[in-house]
């Protein structure tokens, strides 16, 4: 029986991960899956450029893993259980072959991080954050909204801001 690898998520580090497993290992010793419950591939350093209104391409996952021999499983990730090695599944594409269980040998949580308003006042309803393409499109969208020299603060210190 194959050795079976589940990768939940697909960002940088789910994809690097997934992508060095498929260079490395047989593929007749080895089944890698990938978990996204999203087709295309977020290039989440690059979405301060699109708030700010640069156009980036939303690669497709399918064509990311092409020819690689991973499995991309378009589905959200609703439980882990350990203890059985599964991991549970609700669909988040008609394609991608229903919602179920997914038995694993091996696990990968590349799921990324998430904002947390850390139960500031106000934060959730005013601030906006570049965490994903729907996020950063909202910033663009409210930017673009904003008249010529209106200012705007920025609160963290990562090289995105």
């Amino acid at each position: 029986m194959k050795h079976r690898i589940v990768v939940l998520g697909a960002g940088y580090a789910g994809a690097y991960v997934a992508e060095n497993l498929a260079r490395r290992l047989s593929p007749a010793e080895t089944e890698i899956t990938v978990v996204n419950a999203e087709p295309d591939f977020v290039e989440r350093l690059r979405l301060h450029q699109l708030a700010t209104g640069q156009e980036i391409e939303a690669r497709q996952l399918a064509d990311v893993f092409a020819g690689t021999g991973i499995r991309l499983r378009l589905a959200r990730v609703t439980a882990v259980d350990p203890e059985r090695q599964v991991v549970a599944v609700a669909v988040a594409d008609a394609d991608s072959g229903g919602g179920a269980e997914l038995g694993y040998d091996t696990l990968f949580d590349a799921l990324g991080s998430h904002v947390a308003d850390c139960g500031v006042p106000g934060v959730a309803e005013h601030a906006f954050d570049v965490t994903g393409r729907p996020s950063a499109l909202r910033l663009r969208e409210r930017l673009d909204s904003l008249g010529r020299g209106a200012k705007a603060g920025v609160c963290w210190s990562s090289a995105t801001g």
